[in-house]
């Protein structure tokens, strides 16, 4: 059972080292994660470079994932940082959101997104669900609902 559980938290390190710098960078984690794992600096990220990086990404988050302290990360534990992670991006993207509502409507216009939120503004059109010129978080929600992806985290 250890194994099979370090073994699935090894296999997801690179993509929760992606998901952690990308979203601490507001969108240009790729580069910086990219030159991380570049370890040599020669351009190019070989399996060797990788497996080491996610090694050492899976080590300082063990002690974050083992939440009763036990040197052990559960199905549960994991499942309790996910939904921790998830409720922390929902946070962020409101305070985002509100943050770019300059007139606090409750809702976007194509300036403000235009403003604050580029990835919004780049698809405000296929977001303005109901063709009122604003976009709401609701809308939003509805397109992140439909399509299954997480909300694109913007600053």
């Amino acid at each position: 059972m250890k194994t099979l559980v370090v073994a699935s938290l090894l296999a997801l390190a690179p993509l929760v080292a992606f998901a952690h710098e990308s979203g601490q960078a507001h969108g240009h984690g790729g580069a910086d994660l990219f030159k991380k794992w570049d370890t040599n600096g020669d351009g190019v990220v070989t399996k060797e470079e990788a497996q080491a990086a996610s090694a050492a990404d899976l080590a300082k988050r063990f002690d974050e994932l083992d939440l009763n302290k036990d040197g052990q990360v559960t199905r549960e534990e994991m499942s309790q940082a996910r939904e921790a992670r998830r409720t922390a991006m929902k946070e962020r993207f409101a305070a985002d959101f509100k943050a770019a509502d300059k007139n606090g409507d409750g809702a976007l216009s194509k300036d403000e997104a235009t403003a604050s939120m580029p990835l919004v503004a780049r698809h405000f059109d296929a977001l303005d669900t109901n063709k009122d010129g604003v976009v709401t978080q609701e809308e939003l929600q509805a397109r992140h609902h439909a399509r299954g992806k997480p909300q694109p985290a913007q600053s």
